[in-house]
């Protein structure tokens, strides 16, 4: 493999124009779920069947999106290794949203779908964020070892 030398977020404004990038591809994901899910749900699928195809269709786009574009990790890594961070990080971040939408609703009593989106934006800003950001898709050094935040 060769050596690959990826930008340091030597600036503030580096981290903020990744972590844009992050939550465009996230949104950009979550749409797709949920048109792939209208659709095979108004077309006369399963309403499961559908929640599962969007939520594997929003997964693949927003790993995509996120190693290609938002932390520009092309080539760089392993990609069984960084899916396979990326499937616990995600099967985690579930738990949370379901957690912290629990506590949204009936310990806060925020109305269910307003919960529901709180939850999201807060397990997405302090969970999947910095998990993305610093284990799923870590700095590469030059030669080639993932690199611990400084």
């Amino acid at each position: 493999m060769p050596d690959i030398t990826l930008p340091k977020p030597t600036s503030v404004g580096l981290e903020i124009q990744r972590l844009l990038r992050a939550h465009a591809s996230t949104l950009l994901a979550t749409g797709a779920e949920w048109a792939l899910v209208t659709v095979l749900v108004r077309t006369g699928g399963n309403y499961l069947v559908a929640a599962g195809a969007g939520a594997f269709l929003g997964a693949l786009m927003d790993f995509s999106l996120k190693r290609q574009w938002a932390f520009m990790r092309r080539g760089a890594g392993s990609l069984r290794a960084e899916s396979s961070r990326y499937v616990v990080v995600s099967g985690l971040s579930l738990g949370w949203n379901l957690v912290t939408a629990y506590a949204m609703v009936h310990r806060l009593h925020v109305p269910p779908v307003p919960g529901v989106i709180a939850a999201s934006v807060v397990v997405g800003v302090l969970w999947n964020y910095p998990l993305h950001r610093f284990y799923v898709f870590p700095e590469v050094r030059s030669h080639g070892l993932p690199q611990r935040a400084s």
